[in-house]
């Protein structure tokens, strides 16, 4: 069957009291909840009107990070529909997301355009990304390598950096020693604006494992971050400059070692207009990255840099638009003691998009060489139609595939064993997907997307000595339903996601995906610039290494914030309210019942 049929339906959970008056205001500490019309970039690498998009795609805003009170990016992106959320450990611990069921590695992750996934291991490390430096999230589910190359076979999550329009300061205590301090000052001038922020945090943690782990030590498991941020934008002529700078590093324990993490972000671009149809933007790139690691019995450190330089347009045709471009990335890498690489990709891409009455046809294109394992074709077409003024049908199908990394290429291996393999070629993958959409206004949005993946050629360490090699297949199959209304002063949102992956190698689940998940959050805002919401989690069993069958779990949160006058608040996030037990990986624990106090000001 393409899905087990669902027993239980998700409960809503709509009660939740707190002493203070209703009635909606615009006041100095907080604003109005809306559900507002919202452009996206992501989807086609253009702004688009979210109601217009084909794809399947979320928008996390800046508001709702505010009102979330959340710790970290975790806490946010566990609650979005087809994504799937793995720390082992406390904060600060290596943390794995996978969107459709897709591998970690299978998911394109853009800050402000440029990539930055390891070279050495093809994943972002999540855990070095502060919430303070987050003007918004855009999540594109299905394959984008149309459009972005490499490794958007289970989609993009591109994060926009902080831009501010004005002073803020923020500082926060909480469980596990847990002490945070932000502030960030903003400058107009008549052409220009620019920004700076800047984020510590620390927290004396939990123990990493429990006596399950292969390493347990029952010892607190500390982590300690800092980062600063820039941002701003030149205007001059019919065009505009922007830049981006963001700087990270971090030193996170865990039951036997210490990790310590530098990561550093810079991108300028240049936004013009050739004329009234044709506007472009250049863009250059970089991103640096150094892990170090000391594990008690070895020790390991990875340093790898990456220029990616990109030219795109967007041409307004007397039908249609086309959007077309040229991507260079240039990837260097070293492994202390073991291995040191470089490879090159240049790319050229298009799509077209052309709305004929109630009808909207996209085709897009893309062609890849890589230095390293040679060129790749992808391609996407998806058509949707207008069912009424309020309801959209779509159906997309697409090509994705995902470059080998570094490490996969030419990491020498423990004692020759589990060693990479240069001759490795990129998995690949075909996606099919039906998805419907309705929104009436601003008082309720609705919508469900079904889709299924194969993948192919993926890579194992099944070869003589363990060595790299491309043979493992997989199906990703699922269904998705997301819900937004508008109840009187309240908003609640609500999604459910069922999903079936299978190893077809060996017929098993792949590892820590549940097959079923869900979120409700509340929010309401009252009459003195107050706000109270509610976030509940809900996960299916998974699969974990050995064979192990986790058990689902729930979490429930509750938070709010007071308006203190003089553009002061004091905000309150209980956590895990109910103290619920749950391994996030088998021999891995999860934080327990815990609150978090932050006092904010925001003029």
């Amino acid at each position: 069957m393409f899905l087990k049929p669902c027993r239980q339906i998700l409960p809503f959970l709509l009660t939740f009291s707190c002493c203070i008056w209703a009635g909606e205001a615009r006041t100095e500490f907080g604003t109005p909840i809306e559900l507002p019309d919202i452009k996206v970039v992501t989807a086609a690498r253009s702004e688009q009107d979210s109601r217009n998009v084909t794809a399947s795609v979320s928008v996390i805003t800046r508001q709702e990070i505010q009102r979330s009170a959340a710790e970290d990016l975790l806490e946010l992106l566990r609650l979005q529909a087809g994504v799937d959320i793995v720390r082992s450990g406390p904060a600060g611990s290596q943390t794995s997301v996978f969107l459709r069921g897709g591998n970690s590695d299978h998911l394109l992750v853009l800050i402000d355009g440029v990539r930055v996934a390891s070279a050495h291991t093809g994943t972002y490390t999540w855990e070095l990304l502060p919430l303070a430096q987050i003007e918004r999230i855009e999540i594109v589910r299905g394959p984008r390598a149309a459009l972005y190359g490499s490794d958007a076979i289970g989609g993009v999550i591109q994060v926009f950096t902080r831009q501010l329009d004005g002073p803020v300061a923020r500082l926060t205590v909480g469980s596990y020693g847990t002490t945070e301090a932000e502030a960030g000052l903003s400058a107009k001038h008549e052409n220009s604006t620019h920004s700076l922020t800047a984020a510590w945090r620390k927290s004396n943690g939990f123990s990493s494992q429990n006596p399950n782990g292969y390493s347990h030590d029952p010892d607190d498991d500390g982590f300690d971050s800092r980062s600063a941020g820039a941002s701003g934008e030149i205007g001059h002529g019919d065009g505009a400059w922007k830049y981006r700078v963001l700087a990270s590093e971090s030193e996170t324990e865990f039951d036997q070692g210490v990790s310590e993490a530098r990561q550093w972000l810079a991108n300028i671009s240049w936004h013009g207009r050739a004329s009234d149809d044709w506007t472009y933007q250049i863009q250059a790139g970089y991103f640096d990255e150094e892990l170090e690691s000391d594990y008690l019995f070895f020790a390991t450190g990875f340093d790898s840099t990456r220029l990616d330089l990109s030219w795109q347009n967007q041409l307004e045709l007397p039908k249609g638009s086309l959007g077309f471009g040229i991507d260079f990335v240039d990837d260097e890498g070293q492994s202390d003691g073991n291995y040191q690489a470089d490879r090159d990709n240049r790319a050229i891409f298009a799509v077209w998009d052309l709305p004929t009455g109630k009808t909207n046809l996209q085709v897009g294109a893309r062609f890849d060489d890589n230095s390293q394992f040679g060129r790749e074709w992808t391609w996407q077409a998806a058509a949707s139609f207008l069912a009424g003024q309020s309801s959209r049908l779509s159906a997309q199908f697409g090509t994705a595939f995902r470059a080998p990394d570094l490490g996969e290429q030419f990491s020498p291996g423990f004692g020759g064993f589990f060693a990479g393999n240069p001759n490795l070629q990129p998995e690949t993958s075909q996606t099919f997907e039906l998805n419907y959409r309705f929104q009436s206004r601003q008082e309720l949005r609705y919508s469900v997307a079904a889709y299924h993946t194969e993948v192919e050629q993926l890579i194992a360490f099944t070869g003589e000595n363990f060595q790299a090699i491309n043979i493992s297949r997989a199906a990703l199959k699922g269904v998705e339903a997301e819900v937004a209304a508008h109840l009187g002063g309240w908003i609640l949102r609500a999604n459910a996601t069922f999903q079936e992956t299978e190893d077809k190698t060996t017929g098993e689940r792949l590892l820590r995906r549940p097959d079923r998940k869900g979120s409700i959050t509340l929010d309401r805002t009252f009459e003195n610039g107050s706000w109270a919401g509610l976030d509940w989690f809900m996960s299916g069993t998974r699969l974990d290494v050995g064979s192990q069958t986790l058990p689902g779990y729930g979490i429930l949160s509750l938070r709010g914030g007071w308006s203190l006058g003089n553009s002061v608040g004091l905000e309150l996030r209980l956590e895990n309210l109910l103290d619920k037990e749950y391994e996030p990986a088998a021999g891995f624990n999860s934080a327990g019942r815990s609150a978090f106090l932050s006092l904010d000001w925001r003029p």
